[in-house]
């Protein structure tokens, strides 16, 4: 007598397994494309709150940090790497000489703060608040410094991107050719605006920061383009989209004016790669300019944290911007 074993029909036991690997499939790419927020420790600095701009490290791990306002008057502080001890070394008044509204913040080697201010000039203070030099520049936006001691200064620019100064303010020659992206000249001066990183082989960055298509600019100390990198998220395609629609609104009205698109840089000697800000989102760059990750940065209590100064170390990530002063992450690794 023949048995009939019966088989198990496994038709719709394998349906459930594929439909089961798809939706996992799907959730772990939402995933991957997903913004990952990080949230702040604590708030640092709390002496230069008002008008934060940028925050610096300096000579013996100290920071600094430039603030921009009426009252208080801008100052410019120092704080050990804590950021809990804190002393001003300079506070803003009405003479040429004095601090008046400043825009960005170089530190060189011996610990002397590089400012642009907004009367046109370039001006060096001492750790003791000593003026020990200025000298005049073209509408400037942003300073950076070599280790030579060579002054970095970069504007509205017609010439070249970035002008090399001596650090006695003699002008040694441009590097950097503006793109061109626009037939009227001062929006085109307007759009190739940016800011200036130098790592520790005195690489020279530069981050356009109304260019339309969001675009970094590697140099070598002596000057030669090494590399052009056009950084990715979807938070910044969000970004670029609403700076479009404002240039173009603005581009009508006859304004020359525009929406940051990439608003601070900042190099991490410890994993040699570029972060770049946008608004409250931070990237970090590879070799290669592609992003490795990305997150939004958002305080404490969860609002999110603009960073128009970022530093970036072994420790921390730490976020400046005029509205909310400093703020600390812990870096993920």
């Amino acid at each position: 007598m023949n048995r009939l074993i019966a088989r198990p029909d496994v038709r719709g036991f394998c349906g459930t397994i594929y439909l089961a690997c798809i939706l996992l499939l799907s959730i772990l790419s939402m995933t991957a494309n997903a913004q990952v927020e990080l949230r702040a420790d604590k708030q640092i600095l709390f002496e230069a709150t008002h008008g934060t701009q940028t925050i610096k490290k300096g000579p013996g791990n100290k920071l600094y940090t430039l603030t921009r306002s009426v009252k208080p008057p801008s100052s410019i502080w120092i704080s050990d790497y804590s950021g809990s001890s804190m002393h001003m070394i300079f506070s803003g008044g009405s003479a040429p000489t004095d601090l008046r509204f400043p825009k960005d913040l170089a530190v060189d080697r011996d610990g002397n703060a590089i400012v642009v201010d907004a009367d046109g000039l370039i001006k060096t203070f001492s750790l003791d608040g000593k003026l020990l030099n200025s000298f005049p520049s073209d509408r400037p936006e942003s300073v950076g410094v070599l280790s030579d001691g060579r002054i970095l200064v970069s504007g509205l620019p017609k010439d070249g991107l970035i002008s090399v100064f001596d650090h006695q303010g003699t002008l040694l020659g441009h590097i950097g050719e503006p793109a061109k992206v626009d037939d009227v000249p001062g929006l085109n001066a307007v759009l190739n605006a940016g800011s200036i990183v130098v790592d520790d082989d005195d690489n020279i960055y530069y981050v356009f920061r109304f260019l339309l298509t969001p675009t970094v600019r590697k140099y070598t100390r002596k000057g030669k383009l090494a590399a052009e990198w056009h950084p990715e998220s979807a938070s910044l395609d969000q970004t670029t989209a609403q700076a479009k629609k404002t240039y173009e609104a603005n581009k009508e009205k006859g304004v020359l004016g525009g929406s940051q698109v990439l608003t601070a840089g900042t190099f991490d000697a410890e994993t040699k790669t570029l972060w770049v800000a946008s608004g409250s989102q931070v990237l970090q760059l590879d070799s290669s300019g592609k992003t490795i990750r990305s997150f939004e940065l958002v305080g404490p209590e969860g609002g999110p944290v603009q960073a128009s100064g970022l530093l970036v170390d072994r420790d921390f990530i730490r976020a400046a911007g005029p509205l909310h002063g400093t703020f600390e992450f812990l870096k993920p690794h």
